[in-house]
């Protein structure tokens, strides 16, 4: 396992932004993963556990501790009849092309989401009214200590954006997905419409992390924002996008801080309670 100190994590998160980590890892498989945890146990380091780096936040301050990434490392996939096994680092475009390829249906709605599985479990990851956990079938998982755990359906609980693992402190090394049999003409399909809308919806061309706050009961974020008149705004170099104001953009240099400030902005010019969807990265966090 090579632990890298003082690593920039702006060269790992989609926002592009956030300073050095003290140490830094990316396991490839569990054994090394357990030696990171024990690194860090030893020395009693903060951990911080990111998948594909699309969903957070890392602050400018960068962070006193471990990060582990996962996206990158843990990638292996393989099909048994309608399930699929799969690394927590695999990429869920390559999860997708992988079973289109198999002729196995259900997770085409994932088009276009650049994370990795076990941030994709972790968070219920979804799109188009549709959820990963909805075709999970049970995960492998790591806790603080390094022991491993089999968490079935039921014990993650899952719900919009939500699961278990984001409460308890436990990191995703594999996941099992039952699937269903489809036909790949029909499959690569829809992923080729799915893309299409979300090429023509969200701004794909700057640095984002994605929708950064989560869609109230019955309600688009993204059109309350944009009701606020807040599309546009700015921040430094942090803006709400002008394509979807569901998004905030890096135009350069901006800074953590910038966003945040921007995300407060929103949230108060809203007038209700806007709940973010991207996790930030403070002391130790897992799960994401």
């Amino acid at each position: 396992m090579r632990l890298i100190r003082n690593e920039p994590l702006k060269k790992h998160t989609s926002f592009r932004v956030g300073g050095p980590a003290d140490y830094f890892c990316v396991p490839e498989n569990a054994e090394q993963l357990r030696a990171a945890l024990h690194f860090a146990r030893e020395r009693r380091l903060p951990v911080a556990v990111m998948g594909a780096g699309t969903n957070l936040l890392a602050l400018d301050r960068g962070f006193r501790g471990l990060v582990v990434k996962l996206g990158g490392g843990l990638v292996g996939m393989k099909a048994k009849g309608r399930y699929l096994y799969v690394g927590s680092g695999v990429p869920l475009p390559k999860l997708v092309h992988y079973a289109v390829g198999k002729g196995l249906a259900g997770l085409e709605f994932l088009a276009g989401i650049p994370g990795s599985v076990g941030g994709a479990v972790a968070m219920n990851a979804g799109a188009w009214q549709k959820s990963i956990g909805a075709v999970i079938s049970r995960v492998k998982v790591l806790d603080a200590r390094g022991q491993e755990k089999v968490l079935s359906k039921k014990a993650l609980h899952f719900s919009y954006r939500r699961s278990v693992l984001q409460r308890r402190k436990l990191i995703v090394t594999e996941v099992v997905l039952r699937l269903r049999r489809g036909k790949r003409p029909v499959m690569k399909k829809k992923v080729q419409e799915y893309l299409k809308l979300r090429a023509h919806r969200q701004p794909l061309g700057s640095p984002n992390a994605g929708s950064v706050f989560k869609n109230p009961p019955r309600k688009f974020a993204g059109q309350l924002i944009e009701a606020a008149g807040c599309k546009g705004w700015r921040v430094g170099d942090a803006q709400v996008s002008n394509k979807h104001a569901n998004f905030i953009v890096n135009l350069g240099e901006a800074k953590a801080a910038d966003i945040i400030k921007l995300m407060t902005k929103v949230q108060k010019a809203v007038k209700r309670r806007l709940e973010p969807e991207i996790k930030i990265m403070v002391k130790s966090n897992y799960g994401y």
